[in-house]
């Protein structure tokens, strides 16, 4: 079922040539935005809207064509709801990127991570409310490969090649862990 919300592959690579093109100075690359459209997705927002489309693009407008704009949005909000099918049909998914990081340089897994936390720290106050410590136990991987936070207990993790192999290994399980953590009904 989850197929009919699967992104034709001509829009996705129109949205990746646009992306990751000197074209879009305030916005993330193509991984980047999927990480945020995840993190979105598996958080308690559930949803990409109009405060999270401004932050994602840095509080600007992605293009200076109106027009051109509403289209993006809304195959990101389409790009959006065929993560959350997949998610919502047990589907593991599939990240735009390898899963492979390197200590000591940017990867497009990193970008991936970036994207989620940002989406992460739109909503932080809703993510941890209810279990601070297992939220953060599950974007653990995603918070020290994104390198977005300055923490000396975080880098020896950087720097940790068999540590980052295992780290990234873990991202699609825990998103699927975060997913329904979120978003299953309760006892089932």
């Amino acid at each position: 079922m989850h197929e009919q919300y699967a992104l034709p592959e001509s829009t996705l690579l129109a949205l990746e040539t646009f992306l990751d093109d000197d074209a879009n100075p305030n916005g993330p690359d193509f991984a980047g935005v999927h990480g945020f459209l995840t993190g979105l997705t598996v958080g308690p927002r559930g949803t990409l809207d109009d405060d999270a489309m401004l932050a994602c693009f840095d509080d600007e407008a992605p293009l200076p064509d109106a027009q051109a704009s509403a289209d993006l949005y809304a195959d990101l909000k389409a790009w959006q709801k065929s993560i959350h099918a997949a998610l919502y049909h047990g589907v593991r998914l599939e990240l735009p990127c390898p899963l492979h990081a390197e200590p000591n340089d940017d990867t497009p897994l990193n970008s991936w991570c970036a994207g989620f936390m940002e989406a992460l720290f739109l909503d932080e106050d809703d993510w941890y409310k209810l279990d601070e410590d297992e939220i953060a136990d599950m974007t653990l991987p995603m918070l020290v490969l994104s390198d977005l936070i300055e923490d000396p207990d975080l880098m020896p993790l950087r720097r940790d090649r068999k540590m980052l192999a295992g780290m990234t290994a873990e991202i699609p399980e825990l998103i699927t862990s975060i997913y329904l953590h979120f978003h299953a009904p309760e006892g089932h």
